[in-house]
């Protein structure tokens, strides 16, 4: 039972630095639902990037915290911190999908003003 406590302790400390992005794609992603109507593609792209940034935002204290219990309780620690490098890299390129999404919604083609 304590070990529990102390994981959902731990996630609950990394998910705290994600909280504002967390409110903010949030609120973006309503945003956005309630102007799809309007049926551009930029709308599309945008709900791509913030929706994978909110999923982001739970996942990667998530990941962590398995991964650190799986690499802590085990008495080969060396031999697996090469997880964390690898889940970096994996976060950082999801990042970098979240960027180029959102850049897509800036150049996406917007129908003419009457």
């Amino acid at each position: 039972m304590t070990d529990n406590f102390s994981q959902l302790k731990i996630f609950l400390s990394m998910f705290a630095v994600n909280l504002p992005t967390l409110l903010v794609c949030a609120v973006a992603c309503i945003m956005i639902v309630g102007r799809w109507g309007q049926g551009s593609r930029h709308l599309f792209w945008a709900l791509v990037g913030f929706g994978l940034a909110l999923i982001l935002c739970v996942a990667v204290p998530a990941i962590q915290t398995v991964l650190q219990q799986w690499v802590f309780q085990s008495g080969e620690r060396m031999s697996r911190a090469w997880v964390f490098t690898a889940f970096g890299f994996i976060a950082s390129v999801l990042h970098a999908v979240i960027y180029g999404c959102l850049l897509a919604a800036i150049f996406a083609e917007r129908p003419a003003r009457d």
